[in-house]
């Protein structure tokens, strides 16, 4: 291999593995900075909801990313705060945002019917 030949490939290796770099440093800012929480949906004989329980501060706004890594249909809600997501299909993201206002626990939920364990797939916010 010729010099010419080995600095293109070392050229190609850390443009490419400064590409992918950069995508994930971005990705990581866009979500401490935009994000509260992130939230993974899966059926719960797959794992169940990622985290199951997790805690916000209270009267401040919360945004959660929900990622549907699923092949089925979910659907995510608080009751205690009145939020809903709707439905969140296969491979779709949505968010949703609230200012939790009283301390506590509170369940959290997929709302469409996922799997025969349906009633399984729940969570706890803790708010403090």
């Amino acid at each position: 291999m010729s010099k010419n030949e080995r600095l293109a490939v070392i050229l190609m290796l850390l443009s490419t593995i400064g590409v992918i770099a950069g995508v994930f440093g971005i990705e990581k800012f866009r979500r401490a900075k935009f994000y509260t929480m992130e939230l993974v949906a899966r059926a719960p004989e797959h794992g169940n909801w990622y985290p199951k329980e997790f805690t916000l501060p209270v009267n401040k706004e919360a945004t959660i990313l929900i990622r549907n890594i699923e092949t089925v249909t979910h659907g995510f809600a608080i009751p205690d705060f009145n939020v809903a997501a709707g439905e969140i299909k296969a491979g779709e993201v949505k968010t949703v945002k609230f200012t939790p206002d009283k301390k506590g626990k509170f369940p959290f939920m997929c709302t469409v019917w996922c799997s025969e364990h349906h009633m399984e797939m729940r969570g706890e916010i803790t708010v403090k």
